[in-house]
């Protein structure tokens, strides 16, 4: 059996959100991330689009025993698709990456804002996987900044929230008020 692996560019980055073991850190080439409201819930989710002059940092873990049950149900309301992966110069075949189809798309509604206990989680998996150049890199290389942010840090909505050290939010804060300013 081959093996299969999966690409990860949002919340999966953050290793202390699941329980796969086996990854590395990564890129892939022609794809580009962006908050895509959906019909499936009341805030966008972080999907991804094909777009030939991006590079995209995540995680590429091993999906032991080819079994997606379980992360199939995490990422309910994506879809997957086979994608190339690159782990320093070599070449990961068999990478899955996932995004939202577009029968799950609705209509952009700015004031249906995205969870900050959701981005808190996302970036704190960049800076300790990449560290800060790579971590502010996601809000460069991210679309859709123009819709509320719902500060949920006091009370936590996300189901796979994280604690934050100071530096952690200072650090997203920041980079969060520059994409802000960039509208």
């Amino acid at each position: 059996m081959k093996n299969s692996y999966f690409f990860g560019y949002g919340s999966l980055v953050n290793t202390s959100t699941h329980s796969f073991k086996t990854y590395e850190t990564g890129f892939v080439q022609g794809w580009r991330r962006y908050w895509q409201h959906t019909s499936l819930r009341d805030i966008p989710y972080l999907s991804v689009y094909p777009s030939d002059k991006n590079k995209l940092y995540g995680l590429i873990a091993k999906v032991p025993d080819n079994s997606w049950k379980d992360l199939d149900f995490r990422e309910k309301g994506y879809n997957r698709t086979e994608t190339k992966c690159i782990i320093e110069t070599k070449e990961v075949k068999h990478t899955q990456i996932y995004y939202v189809p577009k029968c799950n798309f609705s209509i952009r509604n700015r004031d249906k804002g995205l969870l900050l206990s959701y981005l808190d989680c996302v970036i704190q998996g960049y800076l300790k996987q990449f560290g800060e150049e790579i971590a502010a890199e996601f809000f460069s290389t991210t679309d859709g900044w123009d819709i509320k942010i719902r500060d949920d840090r006091l009370n936590p909505l996300y189901p796979r929230h994280v604690d934050l050290t100071k530096s952690e939010r200072a650090f997203i804060d920041h980079h969060i008020n520059l994409v802000q300013k960039t509208l």
